[in-house]
């Protein structure tokens, strides 16, 4: 099992596992301060962590509300774990990276943070939401400013000693949130699968599931796991869609006719009653 000191991989999901147990145990210490925001009309890359502080996430939703189209986001909640790789890359010189702030200090420990591609085309609708560019050497990226949130990057320390403490009963480190030399030869020596013992959040925080959210023909098109589970259990009813996870014309096609069939709404949208009727189909096909 390899340790955080030894990853020399440009990507930091090879700490997945010790992720997850480093979120669970911030949500234990301020209950559902982390909270996904896949729901929404987002695309995001395999090492980002879509996790928002709520009053964040609600203004992000109104944004991408008001500007009508799907937001990539290449980075957001970000762990001490990932951030110590990218330290240590720096003092490296790997991967390209120069710089980069010691875990507990980026603002991407806040849960109040993201970087997002066409950063010039969201910042209008950002900004009417409370979101910020702070930094302008690092223009990709947005700061939310609004009211509600609380300053978690010790907290984010906190839960990394708690966790140490509970896997190095002989080794334990003073629980006071700060970010020394002792804790970072801790982080530094953790196992990139995760300790033994400790909560992980789920797995499917970064996937949408069926019912998360409204699904609909919208420009853009909606995409993802949410849709593919649909497509997928409109084939089992007796549709021939193509499993592409794109919501496109031939899904809504596919969901009015189910509607028509069910005698419900037509409307195109699955929502609940959709839902429901489908989930009994299913039932009956199985």
């Amino acid at each position: 099992m390899g340790l955080v000191r030894d990853v020399t991989s440009c990507s930091t999901s090879v700490v997945s596992e010790l992720d997850r147990q480093l979120i669970a145990q911030i949500n234990l210490i301020v209950p559902n301060v982390l909270v996904s925001f896949i729901d929404l009309n987002v695309d995001i890359g395999e090492p980002v962590w879509p996790l928002l502080q709520p009053p964040a996430k609600a203004a992000l939703a109104r944004a991408i509300s008001d500007r009508g189209r799907q937001m990539v986001v290449n980075s957001a909640y970000r762990t001490i774990a990932q951030q110590l790789i990218l330290f240590n890359h720096a003092q490296r010189n790997r991967c390209g990276i120069s710089i980069a702030a010691l875990p507990g200090l980026s603002n991407h420990q806040s849960g109040l943070a993201l970087d997002v591609e066409d950063a010039a085309g969201w910042e209008p609708f950002l900004e009417r939401h409370g979101w910020r560019r702070l930094m302008p050497q690092d223009p990709v990226h947005f700061d939310y400013l609004g009211s509600g949130t609380t300053d978690i990057r010790g907290t984010a320390v906190r839960a990394f000693q708690q966790l140490w403490n509970l896997n190095n009963p002989n080794g334990r480190l003073t629980v006071d949130g700060s970010y020394g030399p002792q804790t970072q030869t801790a982080l530094n020596s953790s196992p990139i699968e995760g300790f033994a013992n400790g909560d992980r959040i789920p797995l499917d925080v970064r996937k949408r599931r069926l019912g998360s959210r409204l699904l609909r023909l919208t420009r853009p098109i909606l995409e993802g796991e949410d849709v593919r589970e649909l497509q997928i259990a409109l084939n089992k009813v007796g549709f021939n869609l193509e499993v592409d996870g794109y919501f496109g014309p031939s899904t809504d096609e596919a969901v009015r006719k189910f509607q028509t069939d069910k005698g419900l709404v037509v409307d195109g949208i699955v929502g609940p009653a959709t839902l429901e009727a489908l989930n009994m189909r299913l039932q009956t096909a199985a």
